[in-house]
């Protein structure tokens, strides 16, 4: 498995306050069968800051460890004008230095001209992924604005904790209806600290598999990541 969504690297977010609690997430990771982990520490302007290379210092020194499963380089980044700009001036990043981003929006107002800001970002060649869609305010309220994103070529990643309620009732309806319609690429755990998500695994899986076919939790959970990592078409 991999998992598509975390903020383990110490310091640089509202995540992991130091290494020691990195190394704790990582574990328990491991253990639930991540082979692979994609560091995706929020970048937002003003707030969260730390420049690609030294997110890169960060990996290469957790990824000497033995037995920890691979962590890879991304960013969840703020949905913003200047999105092209961050990642040109490497403060932001993609996905393992692919074409894929990882954007967020705000939880309870709706991003002005957004589709203006997708279009202007796949001008420049990026591929577009939302992190947590159920967790909008917007889609809650609206779910046909899922399919009008999803035709302009935006894939979506869920939270494995959604289906549990972890978010709340409303995020638990949209993601059931979401991973119904099959509209959703990826899963990630969004942790931020150990002893959390990840704890809760047994449950998530349990509710999991009695919403999405076997083949489809393999899709969400493997299959599709390892297809982004390479840069590939979904």
């Amino acid at each position: 498995m991999i998992d598509f969504h975390t903020h383990i690297l110490p310091g640089v977010d509202d995540g992991s306050p130091n290494i020691e609690e990195s190394k704790k997430m990582i574990l328990e990771a491991r253990d639930l069968g991540f082979e692979k982990i994609i560091s995706t520490s929020h970048y937002a302007y003003d707030c969260y800051e730390i420049p690609e290379y030294k997110r890169n210092e960060m990996i290469t020194e957790l990824n000497q460890e033995e037995d920890f499963p691979e962590i890879i380089l991304g960013s969840e980044i703020f949905a913003s004008y200047n999105m092209i700009d961050f990642l040109k001036e490497g403060k932001a990043s993609t996905i393992n230095g692919t074409n894929y981003i990882l954007f967020e929006l705000p939880l309870r107002t709706e991003f002005p001209n957004l589709k203006d800001l997708i279009i202007k970002l796949q001008e420049n060649n990026y591929k577009l992924i939302l992190a947590h869609p159920e967790r909008y305010s917007v889609i809650q309220n609206n779910f046909n604005y899922l399919y009008e994103l999803q035709e302009m070529g935006v894939l979506f990643q869920c939270n494995y904790a959604s289906i549990i309620g972890y978010y709340g009732f409303v995020t638990k309806i949209t993601v059931k209806k979401i991973l119904k319609n099959k509209l959703a690429s990826f899963l990630g755990s969004d942790v931020h600290r150990s002893g959390t998500i990840y704890k809760e695994f047994s449950t998530i899986m349990k509710k999991l598999k009695k919403v999405v076919t076997p083949e489809y939790l393999d899709e969400l959970t493997t299959f599709n990541a390892e297809a982004i990592l390479k840069n590939e078409m979904l």
